[in-house]
């Protein structure tokens, strides 16, 4: 990175010193070295910006003024400040390059730092909210008096977020109907559709399915048609086992089980407090999170 990083900041000096022509001799504000490395390093920010974003007239050195301006000073006291500089001995153009890149990679790993935190404190709160809505461990269709098991209807108190619906079929030999499916539906209070999903089933031994349907605030309930047989069916010979049927909230709601079901405790990430979550009990015990997700222990002077 250090090496891409020294190739873009070199690029943004190249501008500068291209366009430095005959300058009149009236006052400038002189920029320190340290701050003239925070201003390299938002040049190649900056840069990299319009490798992607492509401007008119980016080699110019005009695009560089917001950046100059954040910082208190204008192009011409970034023009007088390289010119004047690039004339003492003791300026070395390569060791403000060097600082601006170790603010750089510094940021970069704070924030690579904070976006591991936010993803570890998300995996903790989809685990805790995640939740079994439906379960059933056999459900055999063998006739037409079995047409009640034909049908499933799972109504949802919450319809929103993911559901992950997970079962295994056996399409025997015996069932003489073809083209045969299996039908997933979430659907609102009218009964329109909101989501849905269709298996092709197969004479294949027992197997595994599973899909996630993405809910809505207006769904209402989950409905499977099982096997989807004609009016006249032939002989049938279906086995559905293992059926369970899991919600996964959203990422918002996820947090506020998360914060509720540990509103006692001080949550911990890697022996750091994590400062969402601190101002709560000054006598709760701290929960400790130790990457893979493990059981909640408090401290041993916690009270149980």
């Amino acid at each position: 990175m250090a090496l891409r990083v020294l190739k873009y900041v070199s690029r943004v000096a190249a501008v500068v010193a291209a366009v430095v022509v005959c300058v009149c001799c009236k006052g400038y504000k002189q920029i320190p070295e340290d701050e003239l490395a925070d201003i390299f390093k938002d040049m190649y920010l900056l840069n990299a910006y319009i490798e992607t974003h492509p401007l008119r007239q980016a080699d110019s050195v005009d695009v560089y003024a917001p950046v100059l301006e954040k910082h208190g000073y204008t192009t011409e006291d970034f023009r007088r400040t390289i010119m004047e500089a690039s004339r003492r001995k003791s300026f070395r153009l390569g060791d403000v390059v060097e600082v601006a890149v170790a603010k750089m990679e510094a940021e970069s790993a704070a924030i690579a730092e904070q976006v591991r935190i936010i993803n570890m404190v998300d995996s903790m709160a989809y685990a805790v909210s995640r939740h079994e809505v439906f379960r059933d461990s056999l459900i055999e269709i063998r006739s037409m008096a079995d047409s009640s098991a034909m049908k499933l209807v799972v109504p949802l108190e919450n319809g929103s977020g993911r559901f992950d619906v997970t079962y295994y079929y056996t399409l025997d030999s015996l069932d003489r109907n073809k083209d045969l499916e299996n039908k997933h539906y979430l659907r609102n209070g009218d009964g329109v559709s909101r989501a849905s999903s269709t298996l092709a089933l197969r004479p294949r031994g027992r197997v595994k399915y599973d899909i996630t349907l993405t809910g809505a605030k207006d769904v209402e309930t989950l409905e499977i048609l099982f096997g989807n047989y004609p009016e006249n069916p032939k002989r049938m010979h279906l086995t559905i086992d293992s059926l369970v049927v899991v919600r996964q909230p959203d990422l918002e709601e996820a947090h506020e089980t998360l914060l509720r079901q540990f509103i006692d405790y001080r949550l911990m990430i890697d022996g750091r407090e994590y400062d969402e979550y601190e101002h709560l009990a000054t006598d709760s015990c701290a929960l400790r999170i130790v990457p893979p997700l493990v059981d909640t222990q408090c401290d041993s002077l916690a009270v149980e």
